[in-house]
């Protein structure tokens, strides 16, 4: 940089990171609904909504190494969100969108919420080699219920230990 420090310089490896109705994939009756009241005011939100149990929206990824997912969530009809990452022990977290709080988190290296105004949190989540990461709308500490939804935007996967600002 300008000072003569190294930076190190970050990406956001998954595709279409705001466009979850392109390479995003649907599981069980999930389904996602673009157009939605954003956190920045505008329009780029999405709805994610479901009508069976474990129902969720997910993208693979071959990353080894750590990483950091994060996505902006809000709630809707489903006040809880599940985050999981396929890997050798398959983390999981258990974010509380209606107190901006973790419930639950099993087999990660880290998790976080933290508000940014008019509901909205972004959430993250840190572990080791992903092949995959889902987001599930859910009630309480499990995503068994038949129906709900929760808004989404901005998803990343970044090498790393901390969730810095989203790259398009």
């Amino acid at each position: 940089n300008a000072d003569g420090n190294i930076e190190k310089e970050t990406q956001n490896l998954l595709l279409q990171s705001n466009s979850f109705d392109t390479t995003w994939a649907i599981g069980g009756t999930a389904s996602i609904v673009g157009g939605q009241s954003d956190k920045d005011g505008g329009t780029n939100a999405w709805l994610l909504s479901k009508t069976a149990a474990w129902s969720y929206l997910g993208q693979s990824i071959a990353q080894s190494g750590v990483n950091t997912f994060s996505v902006y969530a809000k709630a809707n009809a489903s006040t809880y969100m599940l985050m999981r990452v396929s890997s050798g022990s398959n983390p999981i977290v258990y974010f509380d969108l209606s107190s901006g709080a973790i419930s639950l988190e099993l087999n990660n290296i880290e998790a976080s919420i933290e508000s940014v105004g008019s509901g909205w949190y972004r959430c993250s989540i840190v572990t080791n080699t992903s092949t995959d990461v889902r987001l599930y709308p859910a009630e309480s500490n499990t995503a068994g219920g038949a129906s709900g939804s929760i808004y989404i935007q901005d998803a990343q996967v970044e090498q790393g230990l901390v969730a810095r600002d989203y790259i398009e």
